[in-house]
């Protein structure tokens, strides 16, 4: 069943840690939505799974192996996620936000 309780067509979300737990139950939520979603996970296997997951809810969706840790790949994930998306409305830090944060 879809959740209906905004609507995000239009937006764009980056979601870190987005290929499990809570970080991928927010990126479902937000495709189901209407959001086109990025993910951003260190593990290709689960980024992998959790994309065919998110392209069930119909929403343009991508994922992209980065360590929030690294400055230098958190600098290419975010410049590769709005050169395919077009920008980031929202962020979901599900894990050390501060990385990502302070270059939105």
């Amino acid at each position: 069943m879809a959740y209906k309780g905004f609507d995000l067509t239009g937006k764009v979300a980056l979601v870190t840690g987005g290929n499990s737990g809570i970080g991928l139950g927010m990126a479902e939520a937000m495709a189901q939505a209407g959001a086109a979603v990025c993910i951003w996970g260190t593990n290709e296997e689960k980024n992998a799974m959790a994309l065919t997951k998110l392209k069930g809810h119909g929403s343009k969706v991508m994922a992209l192996r980065c360590d929030v840790g690294d400055e230098a790949a958190v600098d290419g994930s975010l410049a590769e996620t709005v050169k395919t998306m077009g920008r980031v409305d929202a962020f979901f830090a599900n894990v050390q936000w501060d990385a990502v944060a302070k270059r939105l």
